[in-house]
């Protein structure tokens, strides 16, 4: 016989979604929910409501780090804050051409060539 399915309250989900916008990590979230490890991944998969405000949390967590980083840097003339969000936002390298952030590089593998004999007997003109 399985374990009872671990069913979130109403108040966990806003447990999740501040400790989460606070930069909790994931397994001091379970062990304020009282819950396991292996029973949170399943509640995360499972359930959109937990997922999103774990996700919605760290949106937020994320956004007000990089308005303290900008305020740093541009208010505060703070260059170690400058480079590292022209490095991490604009893909700046130290020493190489600027790189554009977030660049899709896409792989074409091509078949080697064929023998022309082989290939027109493939082809139906031999």
């Amino acid at each position: 016989m399985g374990r009872k399915k671990i069913q979130l309250k109403k108040t966990d989900y806003s447990k999740i979604s501040r400790l989460a916008s606070r930069g909790v990590n994931e397994t001091d979230i379970v062990k304020a929910l009282g819950i396991s490890y292996p029973a949170w991944l399943r509640i995360k998969d499972e359930d959109e409501k937990a997922r999103q405000a774990l996700d919605e949390a760290r949106r937020k967590e994320e956004a007000e780090l990089v308005g303290v980083l900008y305020e740093a840097a541009v208010n505060e003339k703070n260059l170690t804050a400058a480079m590292f969000l022209l490095k991490a936002r604009h893909g700046y390298k130290e020493g190489a051409e600027r790189v554009q952030a977030n660049q899709v590089n896409v792989k074409i593998t091509l078949p080697g060539a064929k023998d022309p004999v082989q290939y027109l007997k493939e082809v139906g003109n031999e």
